[in-house]
């Protein structure tokens, strides 16, 4: 693991990154989104200072490397993509685009995107864990207990993200089944690298810190920056990974995943965007959508997400030279968006030249646009959303036997998408339709393959993309594991491999 070097790195860069913005930083930009700023130890000595270190390390987010891959291994393992170009596989790195999608999970940092990753993931915990080393267990400056309640949440976000790549799903023997290295402080010295912890354990560290951070949290900020909700959202979401299967649930844990989204839903603050609002609700800031829990702001910063996505009208939509999406919806999907339902709306004609089939494409990440830069867009990858904990605490009442409770849930989203609500759904029907609702309503948003596997269910794709076969991935097959970086292994000798 490259702790070291990235350690190193960090620290090389520090003194310039301040000067540059001892001369650039300014309040109309810090309120705007995070920017990327870090500093030496000696920022640490006002309260100021951990506010902007935080900021920088909102900034490697939304990274292409940390933001971009996760887009990758986190959508492409579905089934609501559909590869249709054939320079996908031109180049090495065109290839990387479709090793996840393939599950070929290659550990070589020239064919996929799981060394970017993982490398994106530990330099993020390095400047999270920077920060936290400074807060004294004395102090009680509001600033600085914020700051460490907003890097104890972005601590358990990157881990979670990280166990629900690399570790099984939880229900399948989490004390045995190897998850994480768990890292907690910067490390400093290349003695005793980390090991893995187990699924069990890296699931509670999560848990801890969300829950240490909550009663931190003294400042309500606008949703680029993590808050009390924005830790009881990912609660319902980390204790609804933990619920199991329809079939054997933990009661436990869906009691848990309902009551955060009950917080979240009832004292948040948070409104579902509606009608016309709705529609355009992926055409506009995160800051801007009162349904938004939490999203990294791109107002000025852009993301690369939209690059095998769609190309809008523009002086290259159509040419010869430039592709348009390369990543389409899949028909298994498209077929889902029943006549009526708005969310047909994300999904926008957008032809392909000589392919006549594959007309639409995902619009969901393409905010202020601009023909200059064709490849980029500044739209949020929205992290977390008030829809996703009505769908949370859907699921998790129907594990309980709270059929009335979970439909009521479900068709509150349903029926904001335009359509007839459901009827006498109880059962496994209940929560088939529910986890269809939300392979619908989260479409793209980095849920595709994980609400299948944590369920004990096959990731099933039925149809063949441009070099692809159709493919089943059952929930204990190797492959929803991803395998871990070559260049990880060869400096960490204490981390195993994922048998694939």
């Amino acid at each position: 693991m490259k702790h070291i070097s990235l350690y190193k790195r960090t620290v090389k860069s520090i003194a310039v990154l301040a000067m540059m913005a001892a001369i650039s930083c300014n309040k109309k930009l810090d309120a705007l989104s995070p920017h990327d700023v870090n500093f030496e130890d000696q920022q640490f000595l006002t309260a100021g200072g951990f506010t902007k270190a935080t900021i920088g390390n909102y900034a490697t987010i939304s990274s292409s490397a940390y933001e971009g891959s996760w887009f990758n291994l986190s959508e492409y393992r579905g089934n609501n993509v559909r590869f249709i170009d054939v320079t996908s596989t031109a180049t090495n790195v065109a290839a990387q685009d479709i090793d996840a999608f393939n599950y070929t999970n290659s550990s070589s940092k020239d064919f996929g995107y799981s060394n970017a990753f993982w490398f994106a993931s530990y330099q993020e915990l390095l400047g999270v864990n920077m920060v936290l080393k400074h807060v004294t267990a004395t102090t009680t400056d509001p600033l600085i207990l914020q700051a460490k309640a907003e890097n104890l949440f972005l601590r358990a976000f990157v881990n979670f993200n990280l166990v629900r790549l690399y570790g099984k799903p939880y229900y399948q023997s989490p004390e045995t089944s190897p998850g994480i290295p768990l890292v907690l402080e910067p490390i400093t010295s290349t003695g005793n690298p980390p090991q893995r912890a187990s699924v069990k354990d890296t699931y509670a560290q999560i848990i801890k810190d969300l829950t240490d951070a909550i009663p931190l949290f003294s400042q309500k900020k606008v949703n680029s920056y993590a808050g009390k909700y924005a830790a009881f959202a990912l609660l319902s979401r980390v204790y609804l990974y933990m619920s199991g299967p329809f079939s054997s649930p933990n009661s436990s844990a869906a009691k848990l995943s309902q009551q955060y989204a009950d917080s979240v839903i009832s004292n948040g603050g948070y409104t579902l965007a509606q009608g016309t609002a709705y529609i355009n609700f992926y055409n506009a800031s995160n800051q801007a959508n009162a349904e938004t829990i939490w999203a990294v702001n791109h107002d000025a910063i852009t993301t690369g997400i939209p690059k095998l996505l769609m190309q809008p009208a523009g002086p290259y939509a159509g040419s010869v030279q430039y592709s348009t999406g390369q990543a389409k919806p899949s028909p298994d999907f498209l077929a889902l968006l029943t006549p009526g339902d708005l969310r047909s709306n994300f999904y926008k004609t957008d032809k392909y030249p000589n392919n006549a089939t594959d007309t639409l494409s995902c619009f969901k990440y393409m905010y202020k646009y601009v023909t200059i830069g064709v490849y980029t867009s500044y739209a949020p990858m929205h992290h977390l959303r008030l829809a996703e904990m009505y769908l949370n605490r859907a699921e998790a009442r129907v594990k309980q036997g709270d059929n009335a409770g979970a439909l009521a849930d479900i068709n509150v989203i349903h029926t904001r998408a335009g359509l007839t609500a459901f009827s006498g759904l109880t059962g496994q029907a209940l929560f088939d339709a529910i986890l269809n609702e939300r392979r619908i309503e989260l479409a793209f948003e980095g849920h595709s393959s994980f609400d299948y596997f944590r369920n004990g269910l096959p990731m099933v794709r039925s149809y063949s993309s441009f070099n692809s076969a159709p493919l089943t991935v059952n929930p204990t097959d190797g492959k929803v594991e991803m395998r871990i970086s070559d260049d990880v292994l060869a400096e960490n000798p204490n981390i195993k491999q994922n048998p694939q």
